[in-house]
Protein backbone atom coordinates (compact mmCIF):
# COMPACT_ATOMS: atom_id res chain seq x y z
CA UNK A 1 0.00 0.00 0.00
CA UNK A 2 2.91 2.07 0.72
CA UNK A 3 4.35 1.70 -2.74
CA UNK A 4 1.30 2.78 -4.26
CA UNK A 5 0.70 5.62 -2.97
CA UNK A 6 4.28 6.93 -3.22
CA UNK A 7 3.67 5.94 -7.14
CA UNK A 8 0.46 7.84 -7.25
CA UNK A 9 2.41 10.82 -5.78
CA UNK A 10 5.12 10.82 -7.88
CA UNK A 11 3.40 10.48 -11.16
CA UNK A 12 1.09 13.48 -9.61
CA UNK A 13 4.40 15.65 -8.76
CA UNK A 14 5.91 14.53 -12.04
CA UNK A 15 2.72 15.95 -14.19
CA UNK A 16 2.47 18.94 -12.25
CA UNK A 17 6.07 19.93 -13.63
CA UNK A 18 5.19 18.72 -16.99
CA UNK A 19 2.01 20.71 -17.43
CA UNK A 20 3.19 24.20 -16.33
CA UNK A 21 5.80 24.47 -18.74
CA UNK A 22 3.12 24.14 -22.04
CA UNK A 23 0.74 26.21 -19.84
CA UNK A 24 3.60 28.44 -19.31
CA UNK A 25 4.50 29.25 -23.02
CA UNK A 26 0.74 29.20 -24.09
CA UNK A 27 0.29 31.74 -21.20
CA UNK A 28 2.67 34.56 -22.42
CA UNK A 29 1.97 34.03 -26.14
CA UNK A 30 -1.51 34.99 -25.31
CA UNK A 31 -0.36 37.69 -23.01
CA UNK A 32 1.47 38.83 -26.57
CA UNK A 33 -2.00 38.24 -28.70
CA UNK A 34 -3.59 40.35 -26.26
CA UNK A 35 -1.30 42.80 -26.51
CA UNK A 36 -1.59 42.64 -30.45
CA UNK A 37 -5.12 43.68 -29.48
CA UNK A 38 -5.06 45.95 -27.17
CA UNK A 39 -2.69 47.69 -29.45
CA UNK A 40 -5.41 47.95 -32.66
CA UNK A 41 -7.79 48.81 -30.14
CA UNK A 42 -5.34 52.35 -29.41
CA UNK A 43 -5.38 53.01 -32.81
CA UNK A 44 -6.27 56.63 -33.80
CA UNK A 45 -7.40 55.67 -37.25
CA UNK A 46 -9.15 52.77 -39.17
CA UNK A 47 -8.51 49.23 -40.12
CA UNK A 48 -9.49 48.44 -43.57
CA UNK A 49 -11.23 45.41 -44.37
CA UNK A 50 -12.04 44.25 -47.75
CA UNK A 51 -12.15 47.79 -48.87
CA UNK A 52 -14.53 49.19 -45.66
CA UNK A 53 -13.12 50.99 -42.95
CA UNK A 54 -14.18 49.81 -39.28
CA UNK A 55 -12.96 51.22 -36.45
CA UNK A 56 -10.52 49.89 -33.62
CA UNK A 57 -12.91 48.28 -31.69
CA UNK A 58 -14.94 46.74 -34.28
CA UNK A 59 -11.25 45.35 -35.37
CA UNK A 60 -10.61 43.73 -32.37
CA UNK A 61 -14.17 42.19 -31.97
CA UNK A 62 -13.23 40.93 -35.85
CA UNK A 63 -10.28 39.73 -35.00
CA UNK A 64 -11.52 38.32 -31.55
CA UNK A 65 -14.08 36.32 -33.30
CA UNK A 66 -11.22 34.90 -36.04
CA UNK A 67 -9.67 33.61 -32.82
CA UNK A 68 -11.99 32.64 -31.34
CA UNK A 69 -13.13 30.71 -34.35
CA UNK A 70 -9.82 29.63 -35.56
CA UNK A 71 -8.54 28.19 -32.11
CA UNK A 72 -11.70 25.82 -31.81
CA UNK A 73 -11.35 24.70 -35.48
CA UNK A 74 -10.99 21.19 -36.04
CA UNK A 75 -8.14 21.32 -38.35
CA UNK A 76 -6.42 24.08 -36.12
CA UNK A 77 -3.19 23.35 -34.18
CA UNK A 78 -4.40 23.02 -30.17
CA UNK A 79 -4.54 26.07 -29.01
CA UNK A 80 -1.35 25.22 -26.63
CA UNK A 81 0.75 25.69 -29.91
CA UNK A 82 -0.88 28.89 -31.02
CA UNK A 83 1.79 31.36 -30.89
CA UNK A 84 1.46 35.54 -31.63
CA UNK A 85 3.12 35.08 -35.09
CA UNK A 86 0.24 32.71 -35.72
CA UNK A 87 -2.20 35.05 -35.11
CA UNK A 88 -0.49 37.86 -37.26
CA UNK A 89 -0.06 35.55 -40.42
CA UNK A 90 -3.08 33.26 -40.08
CA UNK A 91 -5.94 35.55 -38.77
CA UNK A 92 -5.40 39.21 -38.49
CA UNK A 93 -2.88 40.37 -41.78
CA UNK A 94 -5.59 39.26 -44.18
CA UNK A 95 -9.24 38.40 -44.95
CA UNK A 96 -9.96 34.59 -45.06
CA UNK A 97 -12.09 35.31 -47.59
CA UNK A 98 -10.84 37.12 -50.51
CA UNK A 99 -7.22 36.78 -49.22
CA UNK A 100 -7.06 40.77 -49.42
CA UNK A 101 -3.90 42.01 -46.66
CA UNK A 102 -6.05 44.22 -43.97
CA UNK A 103 -4.55 48.04 -43.61
CA UNK A 104 -4.50 50.69 -40.96
CA UNK A 105 -5.26 54.19 -42.22
CA UNK A 106 -3.75 56.38 -39.12
CA UNK A 107 -5.75 59.78 -39.08
CA UNK A 108 -2.83 61.32 -40.06
CA UNK A 109 -3.34 59.75 -43.50
CA UNK A 110 -0.61 57.59 -43.66
CA UNK A 111 -1.30 53.48 -44.32
CA UNK A 112 0.47 50.56 -43.71
CA UNK A 113 -0.31 46.89 -43.54
CA UNK A 114 -1.45 45.43 -40.84
CA UNK A 115 0.77 42.28 -41.11
CA UNK A 116 3.56 44.77 -41.12
CA UNK A 117 2.81 47.02 -38.24
CA UNK A 118 1.45 44.46 -35.95
CA UNK A 119 5.44 42.60 -36.06
CA UNK A 120 6.81 45.96 -35.34
CA UNK A 121 4.82 45.62 -32.23
CA UNK A 122 5.48 42.48 -31.50
CA UNK A 123 8.87 43.00 -31.69
CA UNK A 124 8.66 46.27 -29.50
CA UNK A 125 6.84 44.07 -26.89
CA UNK A 126 9.88 41.36 -27.42
CA UNK A 127 12.57 43.77 -26.85
CA UNK A 128 10.83 45.51 -23.73
CA UNK A 129 12.60 43.94 -20.63
CA UNK A 130 10.52 42.38 -17.63
CA UNK A 131 12.10 45.14 -15.31
CA UNK A 132 9.89 47.56 -17.70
Amino acid sequence: MGKMLFYSLLSVVSLTFLVPSGFAEWKMEKTKIDFLLHSIAEIDGVFIRNDSEHTAKEAVSHLRMKLERGMNSWFAPDKEEWTAEMFIDKLASKSSLSGKPYTIKFSDGRMVLSKEWLYEKLKSFESKSPDE
